[in-house]
């Protein structure tokens, strides 16, 4: 009498087994690209690439930092770009108030280098 019930439970476990497999495709290409993006040399554009003026404030923190980066087009990924960051030990105490000749086809690694040495600041 309940001959369609076999059917049905088969076909819900081939539903939540595709799923599942999706599921687990799609974490692996996206935790894939966000670690490529942090160990990676990551560039907007290639070299020459353009020069972007950017403004750090004291009252910015590195978060927003981060955020204004990539409006601004100077990283791809404000995520990845913290976590970068955070390899590199960079506090937010060693990046300077005031404004920054930065291009697009600079890797995070000399972003954070600009932004936390002297000599990349502009009065």
């Amino acid at each position: 009498m309940n001959s369609w019930k076999p059917a049905v439970m088969t076909s819900v476990y081939i539903v939540l087994y595709s799923l599942l497999v999706l599921s687990v495709a799609f974490l692996c290409y996206h935790g894939y690209r966000f670690c490529y993006d942090v160990f990676a040399d990551v560039r907007v554009e290639q070299q020459p690439g353009e020069d972007i003026t950017f403004s750090v404030s004291s009252a910015d923190s590195f978060r927003d930092i981060a955020a204004k980066l990539q409006d601004k087009g100077v990283i791809c990924d404000r995520y990845s770009f913290l976590a970068r960051a955070g390899i590199m030990k960079t506090d937010r105490n060693k990046i300077y108030s005031g404004k920054y000749i930065l291009n697009n086809s600079m890797t995070y690694e000399q972003v954070i280098n600009r932004l936390t040495v002297s000599e990349g600041f502009d009065k």
